[in-house]
């Protein structure tokens, strides 16, 4: 990896960019999949002869597809889709869990911020969120892209509230506010359908 381009530190262990590439592997095995605007997103390891960017500095590089990129439509596509949502699902997990161990370990007054009332029912209807969105089975969550869409945007949400608990310390190094924001990002450029209705 380029020692210009650093990534950090991720609450699930592995940087994001690196689980975008094995969601690739798994999509498309030896070739990396293309947006449906022809753009590829993978880690700087994979695409190490990319122009450095905005994003680079979290690890993950932009590029043109190229002729050995899969291609933006069918079933690889959609494999890779469906592996985008769910990393971003376990992504969100892990970050619970981490403000769970954070929350719990800051203090306000006598009392932990995870034992404030407030506190704990936002993470409380987090969690419920996130066992609603598991819920869904799975045949409807990725029925078209649309519905793929309006899963990513669920997730964004979960993701943006989270990091409001969290406040200044998800943008640490070893916080997940760099993650969160390329899960949101990944998802844009690969899961937007490109319709009117696509925000709702």
């Amino acid at each position: 990896m380029n020692p210009a381009a650093p990534v950090p530190a991720s609450p699930a262990g592995t940087p994001y960019a690196l689980v975008l590439d094995a969601v690739h592997q798994r999509a498309a095995s030896g070739r990396l999949v293309a947006s449906p605007t022809g753009h590829v997103l993978a880690s700087t390891v994979a695409l190490p002869g990319a122009s450095p960017g905005p994003l680079t500095r979290f690890g993950l590089a932009v590029t043109e597809a190229t002729p050995e990129s899969a291609f933006g439509e069918g079933p690889a596509a959609d494999r890779f889709a469906a592996g985008l949502l769910d990393a971003h699902r376990d992504l969100l997990h892990a970050t619970l869990a981490h403000a769970l161990r954070h929350l719990e370990g800051r203090t306000s007054g006598d009392t932990t911020l995870l034992a404030k009332q407030l506190v704990a029912g936002q993470l409380a209807d987090v969690a419920l969120r996130l066992a609603e969105d598991a819920a869904v089975p799975q045949t409807r969550r990725h029925a078209d892209r649309a519905a793929r869409w309006r899963c990513h945007l669920r997730l964004v949400g979960i993701g943006r509230d989270l990091l409001r608990l969290l406040g200044a310390s998800g943008f640490l190094a070893d916080g997940p506010a760099g993650d969160l924001h390329l899960a949101e990002v990944t998802g844009n450029v690969y899961l937007h359908p490109d319709t009117e209705d696509a925000d709702e």
